[in-house]
C-alpha cells in the first residue's frame, strides 16, 4: 500500500473505512499539521483548553532551564469535498491516519470536530479538525488521585496513561525522583504536559499499523531528547528556506524575586534581600541601570520550603529570563523536511542583523497537499546560540558598504601609503619600499582595486611633475637616488566588485579521506602539507608526524618530542631528504626548528636543526615556492620573514598584520591552520563541536585588505554531514592544477568516534587583470 500523500479514514474502532489522497477517487486539500515539542509563546491548545504551561514547581531546588517551556502538542486540519466515495466518512468521532517518513512511523489523528462551508462556485466543503489521539484520550481520562511522594518517571508517567490503552516505552536515562501528587480532579493531558516539564523529557506518540491499513498497537515512546543524534542539512535563505520569521519571544529580566512554600523568601539566607539580580545583564539591555534601576520579575515555587534550595532555583531561573529569548520560524521547500528534534544551522544573510544560528527543531508544520507551504520552528526554548558572531555580521556587511560607497564616488577613498624600510638610505641600503592602501572610511578596500588603480607619481626638487615616472601596482620599489617627492592616488575606474583572490563555490571535491586513527596513529590530524612529488606529511596532536603517499595511504609516521600541538608546519625536500619546518618547545620559549623526516623514530631535542628562538609560543607555515616563513605569535599577531633570513639565523620581520583587526574575536573563536601562500596568508577557525562558526579567511600581506571571509557550507558544498572540525589547509597540486586543499575531522556525534580525516579541494579565482581601457567607473582620488 501506497504510504505517502494519504490518509486512512479510520472508524472510532480504529478499522480503516476509507481512504483520503491527493488525485484519487476522494480527494483532499489544505491540509496542514503541526507537530511540536516546546512552546514558542505563539500556539494555543483548542481540544484542551486548560493545559497549564506556566514557570512549575520543582522538587529540590534544580532545574533544567529548557524544561519550563516544553509542550507537546500535534494537531491538524484538512479539506474534503462532498459528494465524493469517502466524503461522508470524515465526520467529527472517525480518525485519519498518515504515515511519516521521517520517524517511520504512523500516526492517528482524531477528528474532533468539522466545520461545512459552501459558496456558489463551488459545491460543499468540509473541513475537519483533528489532534494526534493519545492527546484526546488523554484529555478525557482523569488518573485516580495518589498522595504526594517522591516518584520515578516510570511510576509517574504509568499512572497518567492507567486505562488509555496507550503502552509507553522508555527511552530514557532519567532517575529523577521528583514529588508528584495526583488530585484526581486533573486531566491526563494537562498533567502530562507538567510530567514532560517535570522530568524534562520528550514524547513520541504513534501507531503501529497492519498491511490492511488496521491499528494493531498504540505507543508513546518517552526519550530524554526525541531525535538528539541527528544533525540535519543546513537551512540557507533563497535555497532550501523560502522565507524567515525571527521574534524575540521574552523580555530581559535582570532582577528576580522568589517565593517558596508558604510564601517564604530567601532573605535570611541572602545578606537579607529577598531577590538575587544580574548586573552583567542590566548593564547589557537596562538603558537605565545607571540609576540603579532593574527589570523585576516574581517567580513562585510552592513545593521549595528550603530557602538554600530556593535561592539556588532562583538563580538558575534568572539564567532562563536575563536575556532575550529567540524564535525562528521559517517555510521550507519541500526536499527540506527535519525530523522533530533534528539540530539544524540556518543562515539568511539578507536578514539584519545576519543570522547564522544553530538550533533544535521545536516545531514543524506539514501539508502533503502543499508540500511547499512547510514550516519548521528553531528555537531550544532558551535563546538560539547564534553562530556568526555580531562582529563577523558588522564586519562583512560594513566592508560591502564601504566598497558600494566607493564606486559611487571614489572621491572619498583615502590612499594611505607606508614605508615598512623607513625612508633614509643613510644605512647603506639600497631600495625601500613603498606601500598603497585604500581606505574608504575605516575599511581597507585595497583587495577590490586593480593594480592599475593604484597609481604612482613623481615630483622632482623643482615641484615639477615628471612625465617620464609612471608607476602602478600597491607596490612600489624605491631606489638610492632617487630624487624628489613620490606620490600615491587611487583611480575609481579600477574599483572592482570581486576581491583579487576567491574560493570557487562551485567546484568543491572530495580529494580523499582515512580513519584518523589507523595505523596506530591515536591523535586526530592537524595540519597536512604535500610535498613537491604529491606525497603528503600530516601532523598530529601529540606531534607525531605521519607520510603518506599521493593517495593518503599511510607510510610512516615519526614523532618529535616537545613538538607541541601540531597546528601547522611547513615541508621541503632537500638532497632527497624530507624537512619539516615547525616550533619545538623549549625551556625559555619556543624554537623554528627544522626537522628530519625519519620514519619510526622520536627525535629530541638535539636531534634537529635550531633556527630561531622566541620567547612565546609560535605556529609556522612555510612558502617553499617563494621562500618565505609564516609565524603567528601567541596574541594571533601573523609575521612574515625571508627565508635566507630564518636560515641564517635572522629575524627579520618584512611584512606583519594582527588578525583582531579582521574581526577575529580571540576569546570566543577557536582558532584552527595557516597557510602561508605569499602575498596572500588563509587561516581559519570554528568548532561545530562547540557551536563556532567554521570559516575560512584570506588577506593580502602587503597592503593588508582583506580579501575573503568564507563560511563553510557542509551539506550543500561539501555533501558532508556530522560535525565538523576545520583542520590544517595547504596547496597541493591535483591532476596538474593548484588547489586549495581543506582538511577537516569529521564525527557522526559530538565527540564521538570513528573520527574521519576528510580532504576536500577547491579552486582559488584570481581576479582578471584590467586593461587600461577597462575601468568602469569615472572618479578617482589625487590625494597621497
Amino acid at each position: 500500500m501506497a504510504l505517502n500523500n494519504q490518509y486512512l479514514i479510520l472508524d472510532p474502532n480504529l478499522k480503516r473505512i476509507g481512504t483520503l489522497t491527493i488525485d484519487g477517487a476522494t480527494k483532499f486539500s489544505n491540509d496542514s499539521i503541526k507537530i511540536q515539542l516546546a512552546d514558542s509563546d505563539t500556539t494555543s491548545t483548542s481540544y484542551d483548553d486548560d493545559v497549564n504551561v506556566g514557570t512549575s514547581d520543582t522538587f529540590d531546588g534544580t532545574i533544567n532551564l529548557n524544561a519550563q517551556s516544553k509542550k507537546f502538542d500535534h494537531q491538524g486540519s484538512l479539506d474534503v469535498l462532498q459528494g465524493q466515495p469517502d466524503s461522508d466518512k470524515v465526520v467529527a468521532g472517525n480518525n485519519l491516519a498518515y504515515y511519516d517518513e521521517l520517524s517511520g512511523h504512523w500516526y492517528v489523528m482524531y477528528i474532533y470536530s468539522t466545520d461545512n462551508a459552501s459558496s456558489a462556485a463551488v459545491k460543499h466543503v468540509t473541513t475537519a479538525n483533528f489532534t494526534n489521539l493519545c492527546l484526546y484520550s488523554l484529555a478525557h481520562h482523569y488518573p485516580i488521585a495518589t498522595t504526594a511522594s517522591a516518584s520515578t518517571i516510570q511510576t509517574a508517567f504509568n499512572e497518567c496513561f492507567n486505562a488509555t490503552g496507550w503502552t509507553l516505552d522508555y527511552q530514557t536515562t532519567n532517575v529523577m525522583t521528583p514529588t508528584i501528587t495526583i488530585d484526581g480532579k486533573t486531566k491526563a493531558s494537562t498533567l502530562l504536559q507538567t510530567l514532560i516539564q517535570t522530568y524534562n523529557v520528550e514524547i513520541d506518540p504513534y501507531v503501529e499499523i497492519d498491511s490492511q491499513g488496521n491499528i494493531t498497537k498504540k505507543v508513546c515512546v518517552i526519550t530524554d531528547q526525541l531525535n538528539a543524534d541527528v544533525v540535519y542539512n543546513e537551512a540557507v535563505f533563497g535555497k532550501n528556506m523560502t522565507s524567515i520569521k525571527r521574534t524575540t519571544v521574552s523580555t530581559p529580566v535582570t532582577k528576580l524575586i522568589p517565593y517558596g512554600a508558604n510564601g517564604s523568601t530567601i532573605a535570611s539566607v541572602n545578606d537579607g534581600k529577598p531577590y538575587i539580580v544580574d548586573d552583567e545583564a542590566n548593564q547589557k539591555y537596562n538603558p537605565d541601570w545607571q540609576a540603579g534601576l532593574y527589570y523585576e520579575a516574581i517567580v513562585t515555587a510552592n513545593q521549595i520550603s528550603n530557602s538554600y534550595g530556593l535561592k539556588s532555583w532562583a538563580k538558575d531561573m534568572l539564567k532562563l529570563y536575563n536575556h532575550p529569548r529567540t524564535y525562528y520560524e521559517v517555510n521550507v521547500t519541500a526536499n527540506f523536511n527535519p525530523p522533530l528534534g533534528a539540530t539544524i544551522r540556518f543562515k539568511d544573510e539578507l536578514i539584519k542583523p545576519v543570522l547564522d544560528a544553530s538550533g533544535r527543531v521545536i516545531q514543524r508544520t506539514i501539508s502533503f497537499a502543499n508540500p511547499y507551504g512547510n514550516t519548521v520552528g528553531f528555537g531550544e526554548y532558551t535563546t538560539v546560540r547564534a553562530a556568526t558572531p555580531a562582529w563577523l555580521a558588522g564586519l562583512t556587511n560594513t566592508l560591502g558598504d564601504a566598497v558600494s560607497k566607493a564606486k559611487a564616488d571614489a572621491n572619498t577613498v583615502v590612499p594611505v601609503i607606508s614605508h615598512p624600510d623607513g625612508l633614509d638610505f643613510a644605512q647603506g641600503n639600497n631600495s625601500k619600499r613603498l606601500i598603497m592602501s585604500a581606505y574608504e572610511g575605516t575599511k581597507n578596500i585595497s583587495a577590490y582595486i586593480d593594480s592599475l588603480g593604484f597609481n604612482w607619481s613623481r615630483t622632482d626638487t623643482n615641484g615639477l611633475v615628471d612625465t617620464t615616472y609612471a608607476k602602478t601596482g600597491y607596490l612600489n620599489v624605491i631606489y638610492a637616488g632617487t630624487l624628489g617627492n613620490i606620490r600615491g592616488q587611487i583611480d575609481g575606474d579600477y574599483i572592482t566588485d570581486d576581491p583579487e583572490i576567491s574560493i570557487n563555490d562551485n567546484t568543491w571535491a572530495k580529494f580523499g579521506s582515512f580513519d584518523a586513527y589507523d595505523n596506530g596513529v591515536d591523535r586526530v590530524m592537524q595540519h597536512a602539507e604535500q610535498l613537491s612529488d604529491g606525497r603528503w606529511i600530516t601532523s598530529q596532536a601529540d606531534c607525531t608526524y605521519t607520510l603518506r603517499d599521493a593517495n593518503l595511504n599511510y607510510v610512516s609516521k615519526m614523532s618529535v618530542t616537545n613538538g607541541g600541538h601540531g597546528t601547522s608546519f611547513g615541508v621541503t625536500i632537500e638532497n632527497g631528504t624530507i624537512y619539516i619546518f615547525a616550533p619545538l618547545k623549549t625551556s625559555t620559549g619556543y624554537d623554528l626548528v627544522k626537522i628530519p623526516y625519519t620514519a619510526g623514530q622520536t627525535l629530541d631535542t638535539d636531534d634537529v636543526i635550531h633556527l630561531l628562538s622566541f620567547d612565546h609560543y609560535i605556529r609556522v607555515n612555510y612558502d617553499a615556492k617563494n621562500n618565505y616563513f609564516g609565524l603567528t605569535d601567541d596574541n594571533f599577531n601573523y609575521y612574515v620573514l625571508r627565508g635566507s633570513d630564518v636560515r641564517n639565523g635572522v629575524d627579520n620581520i618584512i611584512y606583519q598584520i594582527a588578525l583582531a583587526d579582521y574581526g577575529y574575536d580571540i576569546d570566543t573563536q577557536i582558532y584552527q591552520g595557516q597557510l602561508l601562500d605569499f602575498p596572500y596568508v588563509y587561516f581559519q577557525s570554528g568548532n561545530q563541536n562547540e557551536n563556532d562558526t567554521c570559516q575560512i579567511y584570506a588577506i593580502n600581506l602587503i597592503h593588508e585588505g582583506e580579501c575573503f571571509n568564507y563560511l563553510y557550507d557542509f551539506p550543500d558544498k561539501l555533501e558532508l554531514s556530522g560535525y565538523i572540525e576545520p583542520e590544517g589547509l595547504a596547496f597541493a597540486t591535483v591532476d596538474g592544477s593548484k588547489v586549495l586543499m581543506n582538511c577537516l575531522t569529521s564525527t557522526v556525534g559530538v565527540n564521538t568516534t570513528p573520527k574521519t580525516e576528510y580532504f576536500y579541494q577547491v579552486a582559488i579565482t584570481t581576479r582578471t587583470a584590467m586593461t587600461s581601457s577597462s575601468g568602469t567607473n569615472d572618479d578617482s582620488n589625487d590625494n597621497a
